[in-house]
């Protein structure tokens, strides 16, 4: 039996050599995810379809034997430029099989669930492919093209056969799939590579994000903050709003020493916080929970946060300020995730915010790495809109936190990362106007990067300014939403003394 003029008698098996290039793409992609800064999960059983170093290996793994087997499975066919191709398509396919097997193997199944975590995870790999999938791929064709120059450089059966079959025809088929697989991996480097490019080298338009002094009405006294109030109740009134998730405020019927405003977060309204405003009002604090553009609406299904634009919060989190300065003597701002966001603003802009203490602030989302932010968020803002279910297994609300959307916009959290980039750009430049600065950070959470919070507390540390930070440690296994009771794995007996503690501080 003839192949290639070879004869199978003295064709070495190569099944050991498609196994070993299937491990060693997978241990190198262990080894390159956190040099990238890619978030790699240690629980390898958790349930929030993260993707774990089990999920990583055995999908590149995986990956490696097949193209292996498909590209490289006979020595005539060895070459560097061939090792390459392969290492090409063995990261690019990692993405959607990786992602897709935490999720699917990672979460508890339920009926009518496969369209909603269809759409979660087809967004996962569009956003992490074009932000990082250029530098894998790079990655991926070096680590094929040394695998395969090592076994014809040191393995003399293979350098021989390659040698002596180095000007053999091949079959026009066997030429014209290897042309295809060739050419298709060119195409998707050059893609990758250059969508990266230009969307990292695109400007980000903050024009509108920084606070207009002539815009700002700060309350004078008490009455004034009332009258604020409402009149932003009186609009409220207007919409068909959930019936929990109006603007509120608990006031002592007067100013008083010291004033809280909380900024919900993405999705949810202010009453995230009530039972929050309910133990800081107890303590004596006016406490004022703002709702945010496009958020609280009765239809858990509506489109306005699409319509969100980060001026509209520049504008939110001043009024919020101005109006506190009639309730208060100090005011305290605190936020969670786009909340903390808003609030690090306002710890960069605002030199009447008295205390800023941001809760798991979000400037970029946990699946792509801080050097990615950039394009990711002119990616968010030039793709059309998508709505992703925060838990795909969960389209629909309970009905205790039945407020909050279950799915969120990504034109929204684009705009939400355009405030951040703001924030980041103007912290590295200037210190920060707030008089103090407080940070709570959750190692466990699983929707934002710790990574880009810390890098502008770095920032504004160089300023010389003290950042107080506490970091909840992953072996809690904390939620992203930090703040509300009616989190299932929420744990408010830890988290709200914490922000007690921050607020009550005496300060200078």
């Amino acid at each position: 039996m003839v192949d290639n003029g070879m004869s199978t008698a003295t064709r070495p098996n190569y099944w050991w050599w498609t196994l070993l290039a299937g491990l060693i793409f997978a241990l190198a992609a262990v080894v390159v995810a956190p040099l990238m800064g890619l978030e790699i999960s240690n629980e390898l059983f958790n349930q929030a379809g993260q993707v774990t170093w089990l999920t990583l290996f055995v999908g590149v793994f995986l990956l490696g034997c097949l193209f292996t087997w498909l590209l490289m499975s006979r020595p005539v066919r060895f070459s560097p430029v061939r090792g390459g191709v392969t290492g090409i398509l063995v990261t690019f396919f990692a993405y959607p099989l990786v992602l897709t097997l935490a999720d699917l193997v990672q979460r508890n199944w339920g009926a009518g669930t496969l369209e909603a975590r269809t759409d979660h995870v087809v967004l996962a790999i569009g956003l992490t492919l074009i932000t990082t999938g250029f530098a894998a791929i790079l990655f991926g064709a070096v680590v094929g093209m040394a695998i395969t120059w090592l076994l014809m450089r040191f393995h003399r059966p293979t350098a021989a056969i390659v040698s002596a079959h180095a000007n053999r025809p091949r079959h026009k088929l066997v030429r014209g799939l290897i042309r295809a697989a060739t050419v298709a991996a060119l195409v998707l480097l050059v893609f990758f590579v250059g969508s990266f490019v230009w969307l990292t080298l695109m400007p980000l338009n903050v024009d509108g994000l920084e606070p207009n002094s002539k815009a700002s009405t700060p309350a004078q006294n008490y009455e004034e903050a009332i009258a604020a109030y409402d009149g932003i109740r009186a609009q409220e009134a207007t919409m068909e709003l959930h019936e929990r998730c109006n603007s509120t405020l608990l006031t002592h019927g007067s100013k008083v020493a010291r004033v809280v405003v909380y900024f919900h977060g993405l999705t949810s309204c202010p009453a995230q916080a009530d039972e929050l405003a309910l133990q800081l009002f107890e303590k004596g604090y006016n406490v004022y929970l703002p709702r945010m553009f496009g958020h609280g609406y009765a239809d858990p299904l509506t489109e306005a946060p699409a319509d969100m634009r980060a001026e509209e919060l520049v504008e939110y989190a001043g009024r919020s300020v101005d109006l506190a300065q009639g309730l208060g003597d100090e005011v305290v701002v605190v936020g969670l995730s786009a909340g903390g966001t808003i609030a690090s603003w306002l710890a960069q802009y605002r030199s009447d915010v008295d205390i800023s203490i941001s809760v798991s602030p979000f400037f970029g989302p946990y699946l792509v790495p801080a050097w990615a932010a950039h394009a990711a968020t002119n990616l968010l803002l030039l793709m059309p809109n998508s709505w992703v279910w925060w838990n795909p297994l969960e389209t629909v609300r309970p009905p205790e936190v039945n407020y909050a959307y279950a799915r969120w916009s990504s034109h929204a959290l684009g705009q939400v990362m355009r405030l951040g980039a703001i924030v980041a750009s103007s912290a590295r430049a200037e210190p920060p106007l707030a008089a103090n600065i407080d940070m709570l950070l959750n190692e466990a959470d699983v929707a934002v990067s710790m990574d880009l919070a810390e890098r502008i507390i770095t920032s504004w540390r160089r300023h010389g300014r003290s950042v107080s930070v506490e970091v909840l440690p992953f072996s809690r296994r904390l939620p992203h939403d930090l703040i509300d009771p009616r989190e299932p794995m929420g744990d408010v007996e830890l988290v709200y003394p914490i922000l007690f503690d921050m607020i009550d501080a005496p300060r200078p």
